[in-house]
């Protein structure tokens, strides 16, 4: 029983920290109005390939278990600096492993779908902070002319922070209906150079087409939570303005 309240009582700690982010993105459709969002169909397979052995489920394709790109983003190396979003009278160093160099999300053969950023060095690295890295996805559905708004949250808690908890997580929030579509997981182990993830699209609405921006932005203060993080260091495509207004 100990053991239980324990985890409940780590779990909500995270969840306030991370609500810290999720709370400024409530949005919208006028709010979603940036000129370098990029477009995703996921339909598009761009698999031209027969499967002679459709009919065997265990005879599968080598070539079907690859990832299918289906939307990208290049951004230009060493772009970084530190946008205040909070006043702090900490200044971080900057690593390369808050400069996106590209992004990309491509289509695995069961459809989930996969999300990367592509960085300049090595995210494990991070030793001292909260760094955070966020997918903003948007669709608007023509038919209702109603929004879609979910926010892919990855933070890592460094391994000498003085934060309670420590390492990789993953959250997925649902910005129109307020709550978390996805609750709050471990992740054991990230790539080098780069951080990605493998989400079931029913997570973030089971939608096929969609816009997206990310950002990459750190907490120094492991101090005072109910805020929002005190920098952003780069996006991509690149449209820092356009993450700062969240904040406003």
């Amino acid at each position: 029983m100990k053991s239980h309240q324990s985890i409940i009582t780590i779990i909500t700690i995270i969840s306030f920290s991370i609500s810290i982010l999720t709370s400024f993105l409530l949005t919208t459709n006028n709010k979603l109005q940036s000129n370098t969002i990029c477009k995703v169909d996921c339909n598009n397979d761009n698999d031209n390939d027969d499967n002679d052995n459709g009919d065997l489920p265990f005879l599968i394709n080598s070539k079907n278990l690859t990832n299918v790109l289906i939307g990208n983003t290049v951004d230009t190396k060493h772009d970084t600096r530190l946008i205040t979003l909070d006043k702090t009278t900490q200044m971080p160093e900057i690593h390369g492993f808050y400069d996106i160099v590209s992004t990309q999300i491509s289509k695995m053969y069961n459809n989930d779908l996969v999300f990367t950023i592509n960085l300049d060095e090595d995210p494990n690295k991070n030793k001292k902070y909260e760094s955070t890295y966020l997918w903003l996805i948007s669709h608007l559905d023509p038919l209702n002319n109603q929004n879609q708004v979910f926010t892919i949250i990855i933070p890592n808690f460094g391994s000498e922070s003085n934060f309670r908890i420590k390492g990789w997580y993953l959250t997925i929030y649902d910005n129109i209906n307020n709550e978390y579509s996805f609750p709050l997981s471990r992740i054991d182990n990230m790539t080098d150079n780069k951080v990605e993830i493998t989400i079931d699209p029913n997570f973030i609405g089971g939608i096929l087409d969609f816009n997206y921006t990310t950002a990459v932005m750190i907490r120094v203060n492991d101090t005072f939570l109910d805020k929002q993080p005190d920098y952003l260091i780069d996006s991509s495509p690149d449209d820092n303005s356009f993450w700062s207004k969240w904040f406003d």
